[in-house]
């Protein structure tokens, strides 16, 4: 019997160390995202935003997107609106030197003026919808967070790491909660707060592999405060893009990328 019980406390201690040794912290889970997220910014993307009121009312916008990675910690992105009208050719820019350190610029033809947007406006509501600045901002710089795993949850049939997030630096969101899915390293839901109130959440479905990356289709997000909400769904992406430099410039954004 104390052979028994001796061999069943070996198996114990082996496999808690094993689990010991699989499980990651936050930082490591979100160094996977970040990796991810940087083998993907070589791309272009079209993509259709349908807008919903509090009443129901839709108002639908299409998009294109380009985005070039530079040096390790340097990227571009340039989004052009394509369709309603009133928003055609109306551009966003950046240029991001390191993670941490970018410049930002939108461009509106009614005005025939580029602004610059100042980074403490990155949380603010890009162009009307419910997604943000940062959203179409490429990677964040990981130093600025404090990343702890809550747990973990199954979401689509998908088995995720539960992460609580907080920036150091002052943000317009104080946390937010984001569920990655183990492998695939991408959010399949997000939740922003500000302190202890939820205002912003988000869900990531209708994911296929495009080259290797695992991509999001469908991005859905809402304003719990007003009840607006956002859909985007890809339309068109390609990855390992080679763009040259001058369709990243303020010219470029005057033009439309053109």
């Amino acid at each position: 019997m104390n052979r028994y019980l001796l061999t069943a406390l070996c198996l114990i201690t082996l496999l808690w160390q094993t689990t010991c040794a699989l499980a990651m912290t936050g930082r490591e889970v979100y160094e996977k995202v970040h990796e991810l997220r940087q083998k993907a910014l070589d791309r272009q993307t079209t993509a259709t935003l349908v807008l919903y009121d509090k009443g129901g009312s839709t108002r639908t916008r299409s998009l294109i997107e380009y985005s070039k990675k530079a040096d390790p910690e340097a990227y571009k992105v340039l989004v052009v609106f394509q369709t309603p009208a009133d928003l055609k050719d109306v551009g966003f820019l950046i240029h991001a030197r390191t993670f941490a350190d970018r410049d930002l610029w939108a461009y509106f033809p009614e005005f025939k003026r580029v602004r610059r947007i100042p980074t403490t406006s990155q949380d603010d509501a890009f162009f009307g919808t419910d997604f943000s600045y940062d959203d179409f901002g490429g990677p964040p710089n990981l130093d600025d967070y404090v990343f702890t795993v809550q747990g973990e949850e199954t979401v689509d049939g998908k088995q995720c790491y539960i992460l609580d997030v907080t920036p150091k630096v002052h943000r317009k969101y104080t946390r937010f909660v984001a569920w990655v899915a183990k492998d695939l390293w991408i959010h399949l839901k997000i939740a922003y707060y500000q302190d202890k109130v939820l205002y912003r959440a988000g869900s990531f479905t209708d994911v296929r592999m495009v080259d290797d990356i695992p991509t999001s289709f469908k991005i859905h997000m809402e304003n719990l405060t007003t009840g607006h909400k956002t859909e985007l769904t890809i339309d068109d992406i390609k990855y390992h893009t080679r763009f040259p430099d001058d369709l990243f410039s303020q010219r470029s954004l005057e033009r439309a990328g053109r």
